[in-house]
């Protein structure tokens, strides 16, 4: 006679969870990437939102404002309570990563799905004049990609905390960011998303306004996250601060830089 072990049972179950947390994160993940980059390259004219103006106006603000001011409070005291709401008590803070990443996630889709087009143009350009766009369109999710790779991918794809709970181990996250990318300028990932904002072929009035607001807080917004990391590391931020650019690297053509 077989008898079940409560624990090998439980660890199981555990185990279960995870995986399933981490589907969850990472297809939400993907279809939101795919959704960003197909909408933006056209402009906001495929979005499939259909509300009628002038009520469209509003829910267009909404759907632009809900993302930058949700995704920054997740990441406070605050905020990190309420992602720990979404997970099993026992696991809440190991899950923190990939349950904020899979809200962030919904919150694009959100966005980009259900935005209703003005189907104002303001230039659309056509082979073979839309070539340097379609070259840095790609170039900025290039950028988008090794920049957010180098910063710690299981972090910003929300692995960390599935697969820390799937090997019951603590999330171990990822050194400072200083080489690659990093190296020239402190905030690589927003400047690439701006890339990716600004050069789209078709440029509506609705591009240009989500462009224009976002660039701003792709600016502004890494302002807080450097307060973060300040004080988790302390004296070497410091230093690696005053000694990389924040946004643009302007150092790169400095010619009367001493070598």
């Amino acid at each position: 006679m077989h008898f079940i072990n409560i624990f090998d049972l439980s660890k199981y179950k555990t185990k279960v969870i995870a995986v399933f947390y981490g589907i969850v994160c990472h297809i939400t993940f993907a279809a939101s990437g795919i959704a960003m980059l197909w909408v933006l390259y056209n402009g906001f004219t495929v979005s499939l939102g259909s509300i009628r103006y002038p009520l469209s106006i509003i829910l267009n603000f909404l759907l632009l404002i809900q993302f930058p001011v949700l995704h920054s409070f997740l990441l406070s005291n605050n905020g990190r309570k309420i992602l720990r709401l979404f997970s099993p008590k026992n696991y809440a803070k190991t899950l923190e990563t990939t349950v904020y990443a899979t809200i962030a996630s919904i919150q694009l889709l959100l966005l980009f799905l259900l935005w209703t087009p003005s189907h104002i143009i303001i230039y659309d350009l056509n082979y073979p004049y839309n070539i340097l766009n379609f070259l840095l369109f790609i170039l900025g999710w290039v950028l988008l990609s090794i920049s957010s790779f180098q910063a710690g991918y299981k972090v910003q794809t929300g692995s960390l905390g599935w697969t820390s709970m799937f090997l019951s181990k603590k999330p171990k996250f990822p050194p400072m960011p200083t080489n690659g990318l990093f190296k020239l300028i402190r905030q690589p990932i927003y400047l690439s998303f701006c890339i990716v904002l600004w050069s789209p072929p078709t440029m509506t009035l609705d591009l240009f306004f989500v462009a224009f607001i976002y660039s701003f807080y792709c600016y502004f917004s890494p302002f807080l996250k450097e307060k973060r990391f300040t004080k988790i590391y302390g004296e070497s931020f410091l230093v690696y601060k005053k000694n990389t650019p924040y946004f643009f690297p302007s150092h790169i053509f400095d010619f009367t830089k001493k070598k």
